[in-house]
């Protein structure tokens, strides 16, 4: 797999145990990743995070019910490419927020 491809799996792999609550979001760094990409893999992932009576329910296409490793799993094998636009979306957003700001 080409770094870039790599990159973009950490990075999927992130928002899904995000969205998943294998890892919580304040728990979330690291210190390889620009601080805008950490902020934006924290917001997707909350967002992501839909617990009915607790299960998870995928918002993206609404399966479900789901125990975090197997929401973890739906996400990252399913939502992939979806995970990814995403994160770059919200990450271009802050980008851009940041910007008018200074």
């Amino acid at each position: 797999m080409a770094r870039k491809g790599l990159f973009k799996w950490k990075i999927a792999v992130y928002v899904a145990r995000v969205a998943s609550g294998i890892t919580s979001p304040n728990d979330f760094n690291n210190k390889v990743l620009a601080r805008h990409i950490v902020e934006a893999i924290r917001n997707v992932g909350a967002q992501l995070r839909d617990e009915r009576m607790g299960s998870l329910i995928c918002p993206i296409c609404g399966k479900g019910p789901f125990t975090k490793r197997g929401y973890y799993l739906h996400l990252t094998r399913t939502h992939y490419y979806h995970l990814i636009n995403l994160v770059e979306a919200e990450s271009e957003r802050i980008l851009g927020v940041s910007k008018n700001i200074v």
